[in-house]
């Protein structure tokens, strides 16, 4: 039968670097903070911050004991409750709390006055080995006999300097300890009268075993501390008597202190493992729960597994949780809840964690490996580097310097317009989006049903051109690439135009830039959502490493026509309520869609003479089935390939200064995204990396966020100046910036000309994207210079064709359920002979209500039957099925519903009465 053991080590273990963010778990922290405060008017965390690590009384003593109290909390939360408490020298202190012999008021105020007694003396302690014969003729203080080892005992040995350094000087394979104090020495009777005589309590379940008596005890004396203080511990007599009273049972021994240092003394067991709560240098947090691990799990798995069930009955274990109910605001809840079993645990880390199986086994585990820069590859590779830039970017920027000046004004560019949409975004003023098409040679009949996404990729094209000062005709035009990142197909088209065809496939967004220019490498769009134009920048770069081209025309185009797809997104939830990407910040609700575009054109650096930065290397991967649900992001694959970016561009992750973040501005992406760099970039980190993203400035441009954050991240490293971010007013909590060296760019920041930037971009389809960019010296960097416009603006067929897809005005429908309410309505179940029919909106009873929830619950879900009596989240709808169905109420109904109804009335007719009151 198994045992546990708490062993409470004594005082002098902790360093500066130990930190009380795993204490706070606990519950006794903040009692123990009112307690110091209402009795001796100190403050926990402000003697934490000054007295760590100093190892002076009174304060030392006092935050050991605090620490050991609140671990062995933590310990006991998680089901290893101890049958046997003992403590070394300080330790003992803890134990006797932890027993029962003393309140935590009394514990905490004799620990206090032991530490101001003690500061009366000062010294040193020695700790070593010594025979019994030396024992017997010690000529300076025995502080306590600690093991045995072979014929020897390790003993600590404490008294004043000059005799303990003399004694040293004869014995030089003694070891000072930090302590500056010498415990446990008779001279400190002189002082023990100021210690108050404290009666301890008689406890019927007797674990507790001091080191001065050497016994097990369920009652000490009230003098006990005067004479503990003032004689020797003998720890090898006290463990000795527990291995008597449980010679015959298995224990697990919790050492319970900053470092472990009491192994030594379990060797005396037959049968044990020994653990420590924590280890100087390690993260307390990983430390713990690796340990952990390593004890019985059935003793966890029970506590757990009980609590699990008092917060949401009859959970899979084996299960998604985000087909289990479990949504954005509940993975926030859930993480509270259990933080008590997972320190530290957040909202984003079930985005890692699908199960409750996989958060068991993995949570705490880094698994990110650790890399080493080798040059071999970049040795066998064209090295790659950006000669030109073009971009069209909201609301005016249509060149690299309007838009660097509109960065450094801070002022956001979401805006209304009118004639696009009814709703604000970044929308390109119509001074820039009136497309030049005659200057392409197109007809106009051909430009009325093209995707201005084609005339757009083609003007950047053309800029890009003048910008690098090359005239395409003069080059190699077979060793030329295009490759365009792009997902938008919002425009609609003349269907009955010839042109049809050419005119609103996305393919042709990228053979419009070869076809005109005369282009015959590579020519491809890349369409992975909102990591595009930064996957097409990837292969590109990829194309001439390898030799396939010299030149590589590389980014992406995004364009808002109308309502329609706009509120598909808002109903799924993507978009922020107000507009804003509020990146990195509490308030972060979700993103504002944004249009434009940009460009770079790759080379091989062997062919250019001047260039704005090298592009040191990239990466692209997958989430897999790891995520929750497809569209949700996975901070280990972000982790992954970062890394994998890192070992392609030959550098560590820690020589990044600055990364410009994909940033939605989401309240779990944001905090996932940051956990990611955390592990790798910011991952042992001595100097401020900086944060920050573009779509705080211009709103999220889909396809082609990836190229604006890698052109703005370009012209950083020319002027040598870090843009703000704007939104950024509190930081969102669930973030930790500050222990990671973490900065989010609110002003103006320096940066070095040749410093290495790393730009990501995120697909909601799960493939990711990192680049590297490294800036160059003076000699060879390309002068950022305004360009000439050269297009007529009056010649353009747009905006207005585009304006008539969908007449201005919201769809009336939203979703794919073909679920509409007119006049008089009727819905039919595919593959069933139900009928329903609807009156006028006005006219709607409760049983209607009941009849559309009904409707919409089988539809989304492909059951029948719902059960009155279970919550609709737990019979079969997941996060997006619940969006779906509340939007679909609002649009039949024409009521605005707030999407959490559901979690505040979780039951059917709980639900269906709301609604029907609301109407």
């Amino acid at each position: 039968m198994k045992k546990i053991v708490y062993l409470y080590s004594g005082e002098g273990t902790k360093n500066s670097e130990s930190k009380p963010e795993l204490l706070k778990h606990s519950q006794y922290w903040s009692e123990i903070d009112s307690i110091l405060d209402l009795n001796l008017k100190l403050n926990l965390e402000e003697i934490w911050r000054n007295e760590a690590d100093n190892h002076r009384c009174p304060y030392s003593p006092l935050l050991t004991v605090v620490s050991q109290i609140c671990l062995s909390d933590i310990w006991s939360q998680w089901g290893y409750q101890p049958d046997v408490v003992i403590g070394h020298s300080i330790g003992e202190l803890a134990a006797a709390f932890q027993a029962g012999l003393y309140s935590l008021e009394d514990i905490l105020l004799l620990t206090y006055q032991i530490g101001e007694v003690a500061a009366n003396l000062n010294g040193v302690m020695l700790h070593g080995y010594l025979s019994d014969q030396q024992i017997e003729q010690l000529p300076v203080n025995l502080s306590s006999l600690n093991f045995v080892y072979d014929t020897r005992k390790h003993v600590t040995l404490s008294g004043y300097t000059d005799e303990m350094m003399d004694f040293m000087s004869q014995n030089p394979d003694f070891i000072k300890m930090r302590l500056p104090h010498p415990w446990h020495h008779p001279d400190y009777t002189k002082f023990t009268d100021k210690i108050k005589l404290i009666k301890s309590n008689k406890i019927s379940d007797v674990k507790f075993v001091s080191g001065v008596t050497t016994n097990f005890e369920n009652q000490l004396a009230d003098d006990h501390w005067h004479y503990w203080l003032t004689h020797r511990i003998d720890f090898i007599s006290a463990m000795q008597s527990i291995k008597k009273k449980y010679s015959r049972h298995q224990l697990e021994i919790i050492e319970i202190g900053f470092h472990p240092v009491l192994d030594k003394c379990c060797e005396i067991f037959q049968d044990y493992k020994h653990v420590s709560s924590m280890f100087r240098g390690e993260d307390e947090v990983k430390w713990i729960l690796h340990q952990r691990k390593m004890l019985d799990p059935n003793l966890f798995l029970k506590t757990l597994e009980s609590a699990i069930e008092d917060f949401k009955p009859q959970i899979d274990f084996n299960a998604s949780l985000a087909y289990q109910g479990f949504t954005s605001l509940t993975f926030a809840e859930f993480s509270v809840f259990l933080q008590k079993y997972f320190p530290s645990l957040a909202p984003q880390d079930f985005y890692r964690f699908k199960t409750i199986n996989q958060l068991i086994d993995h949570f705490g585990v880094d698994k990110t490996p650790e890399m080493t820069v080798s040059q071999d590859l970049k040795f066998k590779k064209n090295e790659v580097v950006i000669s030109a830039m073009s971009c069209k970017f909201p609301s005016s920027a249509e060149t690299l310097t309007h838009f660097w000046d509109m960065l450094l004004s801070r002022e956001d560019q979401i805006k209304p317009h009118a004639s696009r949409g009814d709703f604000e975004a970044g929308f390109l003023n119509d001074d820039i989006s009136n497309f030049d098409h005659r200057y392409f040679n197109i007809s106009e009949a051909e430009a009325q049903t093209m995707d201005p996404q084609q005339i757009l990729a083609l003007e950047l094209a053309e800029l890009l051109w003048k910008d690098a000062g090359i005239d395409p005709n003069q080059l190699d035009k077979n060793r030329i690439g295009v490759y365009i990142g792009t997902w938008n197909q919002e425009f609609a088209g003349d269907k009955g135009s010839v042109y049809y065809p050419t005119g609103t496939n996305p393919s042709m967004i990228a053979a419009r830039i070869s076809y005109h220019y005369d282009l015959r490498g590579p020519s491809w769009v890349s369409n992975t959502a909102c990591s595009s134009s930064l996957v097409a920048v990837h292969y590109a770069a990829k194309d001439i490493a390898e030799g396939r081209v010299d030149y590589a025309i590389a980014g992406g185009v995004n364009m808002i026509w109308g309502n329609k797809f706009t509120g598909y997104m808002r109903n799924s939830g993507f978009l922020s309520d107000d507009n804003r990407c509020k990146t990195f910040d509490s308030s972060a609700n979700g993103y504002a869609r944004a249009e434009g575009g940009g460009l770079v054109l790759l080379v091989n650096k062997n062919l250019a003479t001047h260039y704005y930065a090298e592009l040191l290397g990239s990466s692209i991967n997958q989430n897999g089935g790891r995520s929750q649900i497809i569209s949700a992001p996975h901070p280990d694959a972000q982790a992954e390939l970062i890394m994998a970016a890192c070992k392609d561009a030959a550098i560590m992750p820690q020589d990044i200064s600055y990364v410009e973040c994909h940033g939605t501005g989401t309240k779990i992406g944001d905090p996932i995204e940051i956990s990611a760099i955390q592990n790798t970039i910011a991952k042992n980190r001595k100097n401020k990396c900086y944060l920050g993203s573009v779509k705080s400035n211009l709103g999220h441009l889909e396809s082609a966020a990836g190229i604006a954050g890698l052109i703005k991240s370009v012209l950083a490293l020319n002027y040598g100046t870090i843009p703000p971010n704007l939104h950024f007013n509190q930081p969102n909590e669930y973030i930790d910036f500050e222990s990671y060296q973490l900065q989010v760019v609110s002003e103006e920041i320096e940066i070095d000309n040749q410093a290495n930037i790393g730009v990501s971009s995120f697909g909601f389809g799960g493939t990711n994207a990192h680049l590297i960019i490294k800036g160059v010296a003076e000699t060879v960097r390309k002068k950022v210079e305004n360009l000439t416009i050269p297009f007529d603006r009056s010649r353009s067929a747009y905006p207005q064709k585009y304006n008539q897809n969908d007449g201005g005005k919201l769809p009336a429908e939203i979703s794919e359920l073909n679920f509409k309410v007119q006049n008089s309505a009727k819905v039919e179940n595919e593959g069933s002979d139900r009928q329903i029919e609807f009156d006028q909106p006005q006219k709607f009873t409760r049983e209607d209500v009941e009849k559309m929830v009904k409707h919409l619950f089988y539809t989304l879900t492909n059951i029948d039957e719902i059960d009155p009596d279970v919550e609709l989240t737990e019979q079969g709808l997941d996060s997006m099925s619940v969006t779906a169905l509340i939007s679909e109420l609002e649009t039949s109904l024409k009521i605005d519903i707030d999407p959490d109804i559901i979690f505040e009335y979780p039951l059917p007719d709980q639900l269906i009465d709301k609604i029907y009151a609301m109407i």
